[in-house]
């Protein structure tokens, strides 16, 4: 029995054994594939850096020599960031025992990793039997203060673990600290004791007491809750732990202890800045800054920032200071923007003014009136709204006429695409509601793309996007032009699944989280850029104190369009200023112009997008906290661009002879008839409308070949009115040209084109007499109506003067009435 213990313990000692042999090799494994070992050491060289940076821009056009560029003065970088970078030596011992007593009493002899409080802390993660337990030591600390701060999960511990390991190879104890003790964030915008020393009690940490480094010391481990401002008794209670915890690992004596122990804390806050109010461009740089270097460099915000603050950096950006300041100076002013003194609120605005060939930004404005501070909110780049009707040529129209689904001349139906049943509704004879409506609130039949596009008829552009598909069109905004927030998929706290793939987002623009109008001014560039996308850039290149480049922004232009198409698409933006939603640009008498304007849901949101051939500008007006606009400012959006633009386009103006739009020779002008996009026939001139043939723009080989089979020759009583009956005199009537469509309703519709529809009707249907209702309103079912027009009467419907209906009912069937 003994034996068969023993031999049965070896056993289960043996399998388990292999079992840890097997998971320590497997994890040994996964660790050499997925984590690096190494971390760069690069990223801790900013740390105790003092050198403001600085902003440059150009002057001239050509903006690539360094030589040429020009610091910009009285820009003294500066966010609600506060750091006093330190070094190692002119920190008092009493601030460095503080911070390590609390937060790594071991860490003058770990090598990185305290092993003990990991594995306590693993075992907390599992048993949770204290509510705080932290593993992290000061060293694994500074790297996620440089790195990824926010982001916790196995993996990263074990990746945090090993960079610790390696970074102590790497850097001495007295480096790590001083490096740890100048990232640090101890609240209100201190980072680094240097500006916690400065900001909490005016002095120099070299002069702090025990009790003021113990304070300081406090905040680091929830900075909002122990900050001793907002929640001085928790601040209070946490330094006296850290005192205790001084006195019993024997940084202090008994006297000191109990001194500081005792003491009540005086705050003496500086209130003192410098600050200078920053243009709307630098604030967005620094902005654009920091996430590339999150991205491309791999550090934390807090990190990004400290360098930009204090790593001595030269930002060469692309702003063009005339555009600047005209934009500055027109915002400052709120009298453009319908702005009531007494009003509780009043509308926002933003403008940002792009080149089409670079994607660079030349100027920006994120809000209206003077600007007081920086890092404020920018509605140009840092607001993310619906974007309405302005994204239809990028998301819709595009990349339809791209795939050769439409052309310049290709025709749909403005008349609702669906119905919805109105379960509450208090008036019976109205039972659904019909989508999408148009802003105009009118239907209008048979519709072209350049006139859809002109006047921005909704129902046109979803039914274009029917044929497009919306996985296309969500690719081509996504991975040809970079709208990279749109949601292919999103499942919410509440389980709800939210997606931009839908026909309301891609063709009316009511994206789940909305576009910034920085990226949407930038993806008209493809227009008038011959088909190039240009993504945006706000600076060139960054390089550090010693000059040397740590980012660049290079040109990087991909092909979104052919030229031809880019030009096509071109000339119906600009029939948008000629005819349709933007006609009261006049700009366009001086100089070419183009673009697209847009409301969203509720009237929320006002947008518009313009481009000559030397600029594009964006321009979006709205509250704050989205509600309806007063009706009063529904042009504002184009008379903000038409004013700002007049003023940058004068020199072009002035020399007499401004650039026009691309053109090219594998592209010429074609008449087509208006209601089928086809060749014009006999019938669509004799519409009762008027000739009904147009001339547009299309690539030579692609014109309309095929004649119209839209439009039918039908006899008319000219005398009476009303399609001719059998008994109309023949010198009474004419052929007139009616439209044959087949629409479908389950309610009445009005449409405007709805009076001038053909339908064949036999021998067996009774012609509708009512000069209210189309003459084959007969051939409907119940609850099925096929639209009408407004009026007494209308156009198509039947002669009710010759109309005998005794005759009708001996009529030989069979008989077609033509």
């Amino acid at each position: 029995m003994k034996r068969k213990i023993i031999s049965f313990s070896i056993t289960f000692l043996i399998i388990v054994l292999t079992a840890v042999l097997i998971i320590g090799l497997a994890f040994a494994i996964y660790v050499a594939a997925t984590m690096e070992t190494e971390i760069d050491e690069s990223l801790f060289d900013v740390l105790g850096g003092h050198t403001a940076s600085k902003i440059y821009y150009y002057d001239s056009e050509d903006k690539r020599a360094v030589e040429d560029a020009s610091e910009l003065e009285g820009q003294e970088l500066y966010g609600g960031y506060r750091s006093i970078p330190l070094k190692y030596e002119d920190v008092p011992k009493e601030l460095i025992y503080a911070f390590v007593s609390i937060e790594d009493r071991r860490f003058f002899s770990h090598k990185g990793v305290d092993w003990k409080r990991t594995f306590g802390a693993s075992a907390n993660y599992f048993l949770n039997f204290r509510t705080e337990f932290g593993g992290s030591t000061i060293t694994q600390q500074l790297i996620k203060n440089v790195t990824e701060e926010d982001e916790y999960s196995f993996q990263r511990k074990i990746q945090e673990i090993l960079w610790a390991l390696d970074l102590e190879t790497k850097m001495s104890k007295e480096e790590i600290l001083e490096g740890y003790l100048n990232v640090i964030n101890l609240s209100n915008g201190c980072y680094g004791v240097g500006a916690a020393s400065k900001y909490y009690f005016s002095k120099q940490a070299s002069q702090l007491s025990l009790c003021e480094c113990a304070a300081i010391a406090a905040i680091t481990n929830n900075p909002s809750y122990y900050d001793p401002i907002r929640n001085p008794q928790n601040n209070a209670a946490r330094r006296r732990l850290i005192l205790t915890q001084m006195y019993e690992q024997g940084y202090i004596n008994e006297e000191e202890y109990k001194k500081a122990y005792t003491t009540e804390l005086e705050l003496n806050i500086s209130r003192e800045t410098s600050q200078n109010i920053n243009l709307w461009y630098v604030d967005m740089v620094i902005e654009d800054v920091i996430s590339d270097l999150m991205e491309q460099k791999g550090y934390s915000r807090s990190m990004a920032s400290l360098l930009i603050y204090t790593g001595g950096l030269k930002i060469y950006t692309a702003m063009d200071m005339d555009i600047q300041r005209t934009l500055e100076d027109y915002y400052a002013n709120t009298s453009h923007f319908y702005w009531n003194k007494n009003a509780k609120e009043n509308p926002q605005s933003a403008m940002i003014i792009i080149d089409p060939y670079t994607g660079d930004i030349l100027g920006v404005a994120g809000a209206v009136g003077q600007k007081r501070a920086n890092r404020l909110q920018s509605f140009a780049t840092g607001t993310l709204r619906p974007a309405g009707s302005v994204i239809k040529p990028l998301s819709v129209y595009a990349p339809a006429l791209e795939s050769g689904i439409i052309n310049w001349a290709s025709v749909y139906d403005d008349v609702p695409v669906s119905f919805s049943e109105v379960t509450s509704s208090a008036d019976a004879t109205n039972k659904f509601t019909a989508w999408p409506k148009n802003a105009n609130g009118v239907y209008r039949g048979l519709t072209n793309v350049n006139y859809a596009i002109e006047h921005s008829v909704n129902t046109v552009t979803v039914r274009v996007l029917e044929a497009l598909g919306l996985d296309n069109s969500f690719s081509f905004l996504k991975d040809t032009l970079g709208f990279n927030g749109l949601i292919e998929s999103k499942t919410l706290n509440d389980g709800t699944v939210i997606t931009d793939i839908d026909y309301a987002a891609l063709a009316l623009g009511q994206f789940n989280y909305g576009l910034s109008l920085r990226e949407v001014t930038a993806a008209y560039s493809i227009f008038p850029n011959r088909g190039i996308y240009n993504g945006y850039r706000s600076y060139y290149k960054i390089t550090d104190s010693a000059n040397n480049v740590i980012l660049e922004n290079k040109y990087n232009g991909n092909v979104a369009l052919s030229e031809e198409n880019a030009i096509i698409m071109t000339k119906m933006l600009q029939n948008v200023i000629q005819n349709g939603t933007a006609k009261g640009i006049t700009l366009k008498k001086e100089i070419n112009c183009a673009g697209k304007t847009g409301t969203t849901q509720n009237t929320c949101d006002r947008w518009f997008v313009g481009f000559t051939p030397y600029l594009i500008g964006g321009v979006w007006y709205g509250y704050e906290y989205p509600k309806t606009l007063d009706s009063s400012s529904s042009s504002v959006c184009v008379e903000i661009w038409n004013e700002i633009m007049t003023k940058l386009h004068k020199k072009y103006i002035l020399n007499g002879n401004a650039e026009k739009f691309n053109e090219s020779d594998k592209i010429d002008i074609f008449e087509y008839c208006a209601d089928s996009g086809r060749l014009a026939t006999d019938a669509c001139k004799k519409d009762p409308r008027g000739n009904r043939i147009e001339s547009g723009y299309f690539v030579k080989g692609t014109e309309p070949s095929e004649k119209c089979d839209r439009h039918v020759l039908v006899e008319y009583d000219k005398l009476w009115g009303g399609v001719a009956d059998h008994e109309c005199s023949f010198t009474d009537t004419e052929h007139v040209g009616l439209i044959r469509v087949n629409r479908s309703f389950p309610m009445q519709i009005y449409v405007s084109d709805a009076q001038y529809v053909w339908r064949d009707i036999s021998n067996e249907t009774m012609p509708e007499t009512d000069p209210r209702l189309p003459f084959f309103s007969n051939l409907l079912k119940e609850n099925e109506y096929s639209g009408i027009s407004y009026g007494a009467q209308q156009y198509n419907r039947y002669c009710r003067a010759h109309f005998d209906y005794e005759k009708w009912k001996k009529k030989p069937t069979g008989d077609t009435d033509e």
